[in-house]
């Protein structure tokens, strides 16, 4: 048996949404069961989406391809898994500033980080069903900025 293992550095960006909309759908199949792996695959959503929305933006296909190279690298490293720096990174935090409700989202999905990974509990199934229902509202919000 073998798994396929990416090289991260050379990920087009349509691979990044497509990732992101599978570990959301796990999640979704996870939450009731297991909360926190549910919680832990949704942040996956978010990181995702805002590193495909960044090339969508840029008009390129992958990140690597950035103008800048030293944020490229960044993206492109265990550094570009925290959400609040790639919302700076990207401008999206410029864009939702008028929007409480994504606002809100934003702040809540922000706490996830690719460490929940390490912890056996970070919330049981009302965590799992706020945390997700953050992520569709950003999900949907992140998908309608990217294409603008």
């Amino acid at each position: 048996m073998s798994i396929r293992v990416p090289n991260t550095k050379i990920t087009k960006a349509s691979v990044y949404l497509e990732a992101g909309e599978a570990r959301f759908e796990e999640a979704k199949f996870l939450r009731d069961t297991f909360p926190s792996a549910a919680i832990y695959l949704a942040g996956y959503l978010v990181e995702c989406y805002l590193k495909w929305a960044l090339c969508e933006r840029q008009g390129i296909e992958y990140l690597q391809d950035h103008p800048d190279s030293d944020l490229a690298g960044l993206l492109t490293s265990g550094q570009g898994h925290n959400l609040e720096r790639l919302c700076d990174i990207t401008n999206y935090d410029v864009h939702f500033s008028g929007n409480q409700d994504v606002q809100r989202s934003f702040s809540l999905a922000a706490a996830w980080s690719p460490n929940l990974r390490y912890v056996r509990c970070c919330g049981g199934t009302r965590e799992a069903v706020q945390f997700l229902a953050a992520v569709a509202v950003l999900r949907k919000d992140i998908r309608s900025w990217a294409n603008n």
